[in-house]
């Protein structure tokens, strides 16, 4: 195989965990020695707060963990929204990370009643520029993971163009979703193109052919397919994040696993190697 057509990341490819979110919670250790048997070679955490209890595992298997979603409203302060999750600061989230040897801590989501006006997306992104540079003074990088509803309309504008604008992309790089970019209908390599200068993470997951949609609750349930059976152009794609400096690439599935979870892992990592 040319250099020109070789899949990057082959060697040192992970997967976040939400994919396989189901299996974690019955039997930890039995799926994350299933992901390492399939050449995963690393693992993306769905939460600080797993670390001191998986990384122990995952060294065990050989597994890197170099990456963890944080819980969000650590940064945005809208505990009211989730009154079931006990309150942690952003200092606890990356004394976590450290104590660990993560090196990236990922923002990943923003509720609907966070986000429901120009000013709250201005708010919150001055939230995370503060964050970052405390992960930054931590030794670490805070990465902005995006979903589809930065794409939604919001007072004239939307939330992409304001993190463009005003996402300090020298203390907060992105985490690249390419699924749920081209849910938004956009083309996932000119956003890839947009933030080259600033993407440190990529998240690969195809899609089938459904329609636009800017709101999660919005889309359909077969949405997500696995790798190399939708329409998104995954080993170009991952080539351009080799190019534009991507330091971890995550294959995830949201849903729609064909058979099961661990069977959609299998197929992904199987059509890359092919």
């Amino acid at each position: 195989m040319s250099e020109s057509n070789t899949i990057p990341y082959l060697d040192t490819l992970g997967i976040q965990l939400y994919t396989v979110r189901e299996q974690m919670a019955e039997d930890p250790a039995t799926t994350l020695r299933a992901l390492a048997d399939l050449g995963y070679r690393q693992v993306e955490l769905m939460d600080t707060r797993d670390i001191a209890r998986l990384k122990p595992i995952c060294d065990e298997l050989g597994l890197s963990v170099n990456s963890s979603f944080m819980q969000w409203t650590a940064i945005t302060g809208r505990w009211d929204l989730v009154p079931d999750t006990p309150p942690i600061t952003t200092d606890e989230v990356f004394e976590q990370a450290n104590a660990g040897g993560v090196s990236h801590v990922v923002f990943g989501y923003l509720r609907p009643e966070e986000r429901t006006s120009a000013d709250d997306w201005k708010r919150h992104i001055e939230g995370i520029n503060e964050a970052g540079l405390t992960a930054r003074k931590a030794g670490l990088s805070l990465a902005y993971h995006n979903h589809n509803f930065e794409w939604e309309p919001v007072d004239g504008t939307i939330g992409w163009e304001l993190l463009l604008a005003e996402l300090d992309g020298s203390l907060v790089p992105f985490e690249l979703d390419l699924g749920w970019a081209s849910l938004a209908g956009q083309d996932p390599a000119s956003v890839l193109e947009q933030v080259s200068d600033r993407v440190r993470l990529l998240h690969v997951k195809d899609l089938n052919d459904v329609p636009q949609h800017v709101t999660i609750a919005s889309m359909p349930s077969a949405t997500f397919t696995e790798l190399g059976t939708g329409r998104l152009d995954i080993p170009q794609l991952m080539r351009m994040g080799k190019e534009y400096g991507v330091e971890h690439c995550f294959y995830e599935q949201d849903h729609n696993w064909h058979p099961d979870a661990l069977g959609s892992a299998r197929s992904s990592i199987e059509f890359l190697r092919s």
